[in-house]
């Protein structure tokens, strides 16, 4: 009862994190805090202790190579709802998405293959993201408590079938971003287009700390070193997302430092001061 009880929390609980920091910080970073494991890290050490390191090691590969097919869902939702409806934009990403995953479980992807193919896939969306510039409707509010609901009937829904669907396609299951997608739908119906594809943006640059996790938890996932492997886990992904944030900071701070190491520029009124004072 413990484990279903916090297997269900996990989830709206990046919920509200996620929409604080939209609130506080902008859609970008809200999307960037809901993109890092916070959910499934969580979820698979539970799965761990209720199924077993086995099972979880397992859906933890189906995640990692699955995780292609979670930025095409991304990057097309955030493209198709620019110029559709919010139901068409949705079920193009979802039958997008299972294109894209029936096709790589045809092609029984390594997990080296599967990780080099995930964080390709992720360069590549941030590369030509849609344009999300043209935020404009910023009148609507984040219904917190209708998220968290829909959020936790999602939950639900997943734990159910976990342990009935076995642990392969649990995994590619699991890697449709529920908790990601339900946000995006909300920001869309209460900003605009503009906000949820920034929101989906910030949640493809903090999936790189996800990817990171999964290959470290997919690499030390071992019966006896349950804990290890995920304490190793999450501390990869803070690494990672740490130098995702230093070299995005990079530019502005040697912009700042350039500015800071020229001369400031003396203009007629300066002259004219130091005349004055000299005289």
């Amino acid at each position: 009862m413990l484990f279903l009880l916090l297997r269900i929390i996990c989830a709206p609980l990046a919920v509200l994190i996620g929409t604080l920091a939209q609130r506080r910080f902008g859609h970008a970073i809200g999307g960037l805090v809901v993109g890092l494991p916070l959910v499934y890290l969580p979820f698979l050490w539970l799965v761990s202790l209720q199924y077993g390191v086995v099972f979880a090691h397992t859906m933890t590969v189906s995640l990692l190579i699955a995780a292609s097919a979670e930025v095409a869902l991304l990057w097309s939702f955030a493209a198709i709802a620019r110029r559709f409806s919010t139901s068409t934009s949705l079920v193009s990403a979802l039958g997008i998405f299972g294109c894209i995953a029936s096709a790589i479980e045809v092609l029984h992807l390594s997990i080296v293959v599967g990780a080099v193919l995930a964080l390709t896939s992720f360069a590549v969306a941030l590369r030509w993201w849609p344009d999300a510039s043209d935020v404009t409707l910023q009148q609507g509010t984040s219904r917190l408590t209708l998220r968290l609901v829909v959020s936790t009937v999602f939950t639900v829904a997943l734990i159910s079938l976990a342990g009935r669907l076995g642990a392969t396609l649990s995994g590619a299951l699991d890697a449709i971003p529920l908790t990601s997608l339900m946000m995006a739908l909300f920001t869309n119906h209460e900003h605009g287009a503009g906000a949820s594809s920034q929101f989906l943006r910030g949640v493809t640059k903090g999936s790189f700390s996800y990817v990171a996790s999964m290959i470290v938890l997919a690499a030390l996932l071992r019966p006896g070193h349950g804990l290890d492997a995920f304490g190793a886990s999450l501390g990869a992904a803070l690494l990672v997302q740490l130098a995702i944030q230093s070299w995005s900071s990079f530019p502005s701070l040697r912009q700042r430092l350039t500015m800071l190491s020229r001369p400031p520029r003396l203009t007629r009124v300066h002259y004219r001061r130091m005349y004055d004072f000299l005289s």
